[in-house]
């Protein structure tokens, strides 16, 4: 029977950027301020963007958005319009149509920014381009393409079936829980709602911060993010960053940037940098062309760290006044003269804030979480590994161990993680769950004996753990040993009190009984897995994101010879899971559920995505020896 579920990551691909190449041209964008003591244009960023003609290209460059877009085109030379809105409490608006040779610039002066700053922007048609959009052929202003839903304090914007699709509420969370603490602290009074999208990739109608894969225009309260597999950009310094220039104004963004990076980990990460690179210089940093052009991790870290150096150490109040009073080219002068010390004293008093700064565990625990729910898991194991350092009494040794375990396993590291479970399961030696747990570590790894005692022991303590039967029936499963991994299964669906493992443990036995020469126990299978299907569909009609709830259903589905709705289910988990235990599961029921439909050379592609990947032993195994069977074919 065939269901209404997720649509899989093929079919979305194939649809959304199926397009071939367009025409284009790719240009050149720099920005100069103008130095009254110099009597001369100093630049202060350049970055080289692809436009596609006839598509409105926007985004923000220091201190003024942009639109531009191409009109016209051909070997020579290129028309295009550019229309400019610069950041302050009354904006400045230009406009100019421009047609240009290309190699030659064309020029916009006379952008005036806050305290009567003086900017130019020139475009420099480089060449005429073919630009591909096989891989992103969204256009952002083109209705229809992204879906939103509301928060609090922003609009979130997709596109429909993309991973933002799946994940906003987690991104909503994000955003809205930093951006309420910034908020709070900061005194911000809101001017509307913040504008979040959530791009499957990067766009050509934004032009982007290269550094970060993000954007933020907030002449428009609007950001963006690149939020997919392969990378997440969905930070909330995203929507504070936003908040921060659109409530206060422009500034260099040194100063804006540190800023919103405030209720960062930015000191502690600062002490690192220090002994990676203990003859950093700040001054080095002040100016902006040098702030881009500086490795993007310490230039975010360092100028997050100064900020809250100076908020903290003097008062909000001086700081205010430097942010108001500085551009691009005045920031050293401008710190020497609103807190009245040279810029080498500053430094020195900063340099000595870091070395001495108290580090916070909740800090480092709550960072090593945010990364979690922004899938960055390692930087989730980097911060859980500092927590554990800091850890200050046995329940936070606890929670960190058990955190740290979680990363270990989300990078997979199973080695690691079986470390730390041993040292969790010394702790809590009395724990059935531990123990449990250490076992199912141990069987990653390929140590099927010690993780059978560990599985026994837990047994005897909770003898009806449905969960501990689970993994003793998955043990048994794997060693081929049908009647003993049934027996444990048997006794989990038929406890009409326990609801844990359920839904798993159904697929299981169904797929133990089909093999069954009796046909009484291959028309129970039938039932058990027509359950468990029905126990996941009813989770993925709450929430369609759970990828081990897709996953399994597939499982369920290629049981009951359903084929085309296991290959739907298990493509979505697998376009929604970044956990490499899963992907390696859900790569060898591909496999498997593509041998059956006789597809090999698919089969054998996913079969060797679990050997490639960071596979459990046993997944492993399995995929092996399905690859060895269809070469001897």
């Amino acid at each position: 029977m065939k269901k209404n579920i997720t649509i899989l990551l093929a079919a979305f691909l194939l649809a959304a950027w199926g397009a071939k190449a367009e025409p284009g041209v790719e240009c050149e964008l720099a920005v100069y301020q103008f130095d009254t003591s110099r009597n001369d244009d100093v630049l202060l960023m350049a970055d080289t963007v692809e436009l596609l003609k006839g598509v409105l290209t926007t985004g923000f460059l220091t201190s003024f958005s942009i639109d531009i877009e191409i009109k016209d085109l051909d070997s020579a030379r290129t028309s295009f319009d550019v229309h400019i809105v610069t950041l302050g409490a009354s904006a400045n608006t230009y406009a100019r149509s421009f047609t240009a040779e290309y190699g030659l610039p064309a020029r916009l002066d006379g952008i005036r920014g806050k305290n009567e700053v003086l900017y130019s922007l020139i475009v420099t048609p480089v060449r005429e381009a073919a630009i591909d959009l096989t891989e992103c052929s969204f256009d952002r202003h083109m209705k229809g393409t992204f879906d939103f839903l509301p928060t609090a304090n922003t609009d979130i914007y997709f596109v429909p079936k993309s991973l933002g699709d799946f994940y906003w509420e987690s991104v909503k969370e994000l955003m809205e829980t930093q951006y309420r603490n910034f908020q709070a602290m900061f005194n911000f009074n809101l001017p509307g709602k913040y504008s979040i999208f959530l791009c499957p990739c990067p766009l050509k109608s934004v032009i982007w911060d290269k550094r970060f894969g993000m954007a933020s225009d907030p002449t428009r309260n609007v950001g963006y993010a690149i939020y997919n597999n392969l990378m997440n950009s969905a930070d909330p310094f995203l929507v504070i960053l936003t908040a921060v220039m659109r409530n206060w104004g422009y500034a260099p963004p040194f100063l804006s940037e540190g800023l919103a990076n405030y209720l960062s980990v930015a000191v502690f990460d600062t002490k690192g940098i220090f002994r990676q690179s203990p003859d950093l210089s700040l001054s080095g940093l002040l100016n902006t062309y040098q702030y881009f052009h500086t490795d993007p991790y310490i230039a975010d870290r360092t100028s997050a760290s100064f900020v809250r150096f100076l908020i903290d150490t003097y008062n909000l109040e001086e700081f205010s006044k430097l942010y108001q009073e500085a551009d691009d080219l005045n920031l050293s002068t401008k710190l020497e003269e609103v807190y009245g010390k040279s810029l080498e004293e500053l430094e020195a008093e900063w340099r000595h804030y870091v070395d001495t700064a108290t580090i916070n565990y909740r800090d480092l625990a709550y960072q090593a979480y945010l990364s979690e729910m922004m899938f960055n898991y390692r930087a989730m194991l980097k911060y859980c590994r500092a927590a554990a350092e800091y850890a200050v009494n046995t329940a936070d040794s606890l929670r960190t161990l058990s955190a740290l375990k979680r990363a270990y396993f989300f990078n997979g590291d199973y080695y690691a993680a079986t470390s730390v479970q041993l040292a969790l399961t010394a702790l809590m030696d009395t724990s059935a769950s531990e123990w449990m747990a250490q076992g199912s570590y141990r069987m990653m790894n390929g140590y099927y004996r010690e993780a059978l005692a560990d599985y026994t022991k837990a047994l005897e303590m909770d003898p009806e753990n449905p969960m501990v039967k689970f993994n003793l029936a998955s043990y048994y499963f794997y060693q081929n040993d049908d009647k003993t991994a049934a027996q444990y299964l048997t006794e989990i669906v038929e406890a009409s009190d326990n609801k844990s493992a359920e839904g798993e443990s159904r697929v299981l036995l169904g797929h133990i009984l089909k093999r069954s020469p009796e046909e009484a126990d291959r028309l129970r299978a039938t039932t058990y897995l027509n359950q468990a299907r029905q126990v996941f569909e009813q989770v993925l009609a709450v929430d369609n994101a759970s990828p081990s709830s897709q996953m399994w259903a597939g499982i369920a589905s290629a049981g009951l010879a359903e084929y085309d709705d296991a290959l739907n289910y298990l493509q979505a988990a697998l376009f929604l899971e970044s956990r490499p235990f899963y992907l390696g599961m859900i790569n060898l029921w591909l496999g498997k559920v593509y041998d059956l439909t006789g597809d090999r050379q698919n089969a054998r592609a996913h079969y060797g995505q679990v050997l490639a990947l960071p596979s459990a032993d046993y997944h492993q195994k399995e995929a092996h020896k399905y690859l060895d069977e269809a070469y001897s074919n």
